[in-house]
């Protein structure tokens, strides 16, 4: 079987995250170091779910990281994942190694688009709000956000305008990403498939996951996350007005570091029975 989650907010945490919603992790393991420091954390429990996951089935890790950033966390460094898809999906490795074919297909897509992913960022940096490009990738640019100063009827626009031309532009708190709107994570875990066969369970937490969860059969996220305020028209409610809502997902009982132990021991028995 194959399993497939979502790294930040889904299995893991960061600390300034954790600290601004007021939940306790003193107890928790640090999973991630920055310059010595620990910056996210799961639970003791959840990490050796995660382990017993890693070792019973095809486990693919997809993140809107680059590769760098995802080898920063320990069960991502170490090799674990079988599978290791970064950027949403642009780019996808297995043990370590990438597939050369997929970034090929990736890039002929990109250089197919009508616009250039340069003239789609400086559209992008037009937009009240948006303070500068934090990152730029090969076929992928992340903004940062002022959220006081951001208009949603500007940001609309554009995001229409720009999806006409083959480029998805999409909010999440205080970024805004900017990336090909043929490729994502579900076309990524849909390759796994072809190449591994059998059926997926995805976890995931928000707009970016809902793709890779609709290619599974079950379908898990942690409560109060963006999937569980989808159509609510909460502040964390990613999904523009009139685009599909995500269904069939199954969410925890709890949210943050407590949910996602629930949702891993839950995909846990489901990997037992299905032994």
């Amino acid at each position: 079987m194959i399993l497939a989650a979502d790294l930040d907010d889904t299995l893991i945490f960061s600390g300034r995250r954790l600290t601004a919603a007021a939940v306790p992790f003193a107890g928790a393991v640090a999973v991630e170091h920055r310059e010595g420091l620990p910056v996210a954390y799961m639970t003791a429990p959840a990490l050796a779910a995660l382990r017993e996951l890693q070792r019973r089935a095809v486990f693919v890790l997809s993140t809107l990281r680059g590769e760098e950033q995802a080898r920063r966390v320990v069960f991502v460094r170490d090799g674990s994942c079988r599978y290791l898809c970064c950027q949403n999906g642009l780019y996808i490795y297995r043990d370590g190694v990438a597939d050369a074919e997929w970034a090929e297909r990736v890039a002929r897509t990109v250089a197919a688009l009508p616009l250039t992913l340069e003239a789609a960022a400086g559209r992008a940096l037009e937009l009240p709000g948006v303070l500068c490009q934090s990152r730029r990738y090969e076929h992928l640019a992340v903004f940062f956000v002022e959220p006081a100063a951001f208009a949603a009827p500007p940001y609309l626009a554009l995001r229409r305008e720009l999806a006409l031309r083959g480029w998805q532009l999409q909010r999440q708190r205080r970024k805004l990403y900017l990336m090909p709107l043929a490729v994502d994570k579900g076309q990524a875990l849909r390759r796994i498939r072809e190449r591994e066969g059998g059926e997926a369970a995805g976890l995931g937490d928000s707009y970016f996951d809902w793709p890779l969860l609709a290619e599974c059969r079950r379908r898990f996220a942690p409560a109060g996350s963006a999937l569980a305020a989808a159509g609510t028209g909460a502040a964390d409610d990613e999904f523009p007005a009139g685009e599909s809502l995500p269904a069939g997902i199954e969410f925890s009982s709890r949210p943050f570091l407590a949910g996602t132990e629930e949702l891993l021991d839950k995909m846990l028995i489901n990997i037992v029975i299905s032994d």
